[in-house]
Order: C-alpha cells, then sequence, then structure tokens
C-alpha cells in the first residue's frame, strides 16, 4: 500500500505547471503607470482641440454664407435702385427736358415771326411749357434744381447716390467684412488643426513607451514634452489668432 506522502506527491507535469504559475504570479506584465496617464491625457488633448476646430470651421463657414447673403442683399437692393431710376425717372425728366427744349426754341421763333404763324408757335410752346409741367411732379430727378447740370443734363451719379441712402439698412451690409471674418477664422480652424500634430506625436511615443522598457522613461518624457508643446500651440492660437 503507498504511503501517504506518496498518494498527495504532484506527477511532473503538475509540477511544471504550478511552477509556471508561480513565475507568473511572481512577475506579471503590468503596464507602466504614466503610458496610461499620458494616453489618456492625449486623447483629451485632442477631443479638446478637435471639437474646437469643429467649432471654428463651423463659425467660418456661417461667416460666409452671411456674406454671401448679404451681398446678394446688397447687390439686388443696388439694381433696384438703379432700375427705378433709369427706367422710371430718368425717362420722364428726359421728356421733360425735351418739352423744355422745344417750348424754348418755339418761343424764340414765335419772337420773330408775325401773324398767325406767330400765334400757333406760341400756342405750340405753351403746349410743350405745360408738358413740362404736368410731369415735373413724377420725376424728382428733373423737379429738384439739386441734380440740374449747367449743360443742361442732370446728375445722374447724385440722384443714384441719394436713392441708395434712402436704405440705410442695405447701405450698411458688410458682405466683405464678413468674409474677411470667416478667412480668419478659417485661418485659425487651420492652425488648431496644427496642434494636433504634436498632440499625437505624443500618443504614439506613449505607445511605443509600453513595449520598451529601458527606453520607457525617456520615451514618456519625450511624449509629454510633445503633448505639451500641442497644449500650448493650441492655447496660443486661441489668445492670439
Amino acid at each position: 500500500m503507498p504511503a501517504y506522502g506518496e498518494l498527495f506527491e504532484p506527477t511532473e507535469s503538475e509540477s511544471s505547471a504550478v511552477a509556471v504559475s508561480e513565475m507568473a504570479v511572481a512577475s506579471p506584465e503590468r503596464g507602466h503607470g504614466g503610458v496610461a496617464i499620458l494616453l489618456t491625457i492625449a486623447a483629451v488633448v485632442a477631443a479638446i482641440v478637435g471639437a474646437r476646430v469643429s467649432m471654428v470651421s463651423s463659425a467660418a463657414s456661417d461667416s460666409w454664407q452671411s456674406a454671401l447673403r448679404a451681398e446678394v442683399k446688397r447687390s439686388a437692393g443696388a439694381m433696384d435702385d438703379v432700375r427705378y431710376l433709369y427706367q422710371t425717372e430718368l425717362p420722364v425728366a428726359i421728356r421733360i427736358l425735351e418739352a423744355r427744349l422745344v417750348q424754348g426754341e418755339l418761343q424764340a421763333a414765335a419772337a420773330t415771326t408775325t401773324g398767325l404763324a406767330g400765334e400757333a408757335l406760341q400756342v405750340e410752346a405753351d403746349v410743350q411749357a405745360g408738358i413740362a409741367s404736368g410731369l415735373i411732379s413724377s420725376s424728382d430727378l428733373a423737379a429738384k434744381p439739386d441734380y440740374a447740370l449747367p449743360s443742361g443734363g442732370f446728375d445722374l451719379g447724385k440722384r443714384l447716390a441719394d436713392l441708395r441712402a434712402q436704405n440705410p439698412a442695405l447701405m450698411a451690409l458688410d458682405p466683405d467684412g464678413l468674409e474677411a471674418a470667416g478667412d480668419k477664422l478659417a485661418h485659425k480652424a487651420e492652425l488648431l488643426t496644427l496642434a494636433l500634430f504634436p498632440t499625437s506625436i505624443g500618443a504614439f511615443l506613449g505607445v511605443l513607451a509600453q513595449p520598451f522598457k529601458r527606453r520607457r522613461g525617456l520615451l514618456l518624457a519625450a511624449g509629454s514634452a510633445a503633448l505639451a508643446a500641442g497644449a500650448l500651440m493650441a492655447l496660443g492660437v486661441e489668445a492670439l489668432a
């Protein structure tokens, strides 16, 4: 009958398994705590910078769209004023000017003509004067002496400027300024994107630090420096751009 000790004596395979398990417990493969901290901070910084880039890019896009809408609105207002001047006021002003010129010529001819012919010329001159008088109220261009030129024509540029001034809201539109603001925001988003490169390098060095135990400290230091550079770059862009 086998002895008591022999009943519990482990076999050769069991002894090997126990030895291996004891070695695993004695020297477990643990990750360096600094690696986890570096990777966590890098992920947080990258997320914050990425979110900020998205916000700034969206603001730039909104500014560009506002500039486009403002330009369309301003151009439409300018076209309306030009159309009103050239299609409504100018034809009437030209007709008034024509009537006045004809009236002057008829009166000059009537002054040197006697008899019925002279009277007919004067009647026609009065008709032209009545036409000019009847049309004068429908055209500020011809009614206001401020727009009269010494040559007998009209200052269309001054009249158009006055028409534009009647819509101060349209005059206040600044699509160029909105476009410039959008360009500035887009440039800021590009600079913020550059801050992600050193942040990514820091995360990459943190990953490399996990398997390379002997150089882990050096890699973690380099990764931390790259991460700090990315964060400082992002802060600098926010403060200055």
